[in-house]
């Protein structure tokens, strides 16, 4: 008990000295270009993109690539089936098998890579 006390104490302590040096808060760029509601995009002076997003905690940001593909690899275990009209879809998650369907007309950009690659590989002649 007189451990966990003085633990206590001393957490207590450290964490109302605030952090040594400390660093400043993230701050919204003033020419940052809202994209919707508490979302932002701003390139800085080396070319790179970000976003910027106001959360309860304070401003996040993170880098548009990141934000354009952050599971690149997440369409190599897709399968996909002709199911008529759509593609019927699965994908092993953590919880179990993913299984999706969607209309032929209606497939996003990975969907669409994940059904040509599952195409059978057309003949080239050679008998």
């Amino acid at each position: 008990m007189r451990t966990f006390l003085i633990l206590l104490v001393s957490t207590m302590a450290l964490r109302a000295a605030g952090p040594a040096g400390g660093t400043a808060p993230l701050v919204l760029p003033a020419d940052a270009v809202a994209v919707e509601s508490n979302l932002y995009r701003h390139t800085d002076a080396q070319g790179r993109t970000w976003i910027y997003r106001r959360t309860p905690f304070g401003i996040a940001r993170m880098e548009a690539s990141f934000v354009a593909n952050p599971h690149p690899d997440e369409c190599a275990n897709t399968k996909a089936w002709d199911d008529g009209d759509a593609v019927r879809f699965e994908r092993p998650g953590p919880f179990g098998i993913y299984r999706w369907r969607t209309k032929k007309s209606d497939l996003d950009a990975a969907e669409r890579a994940v059904w040509a690659r599952q195409q059978p590989v057309a003949a080239d002649g050679k008998d």
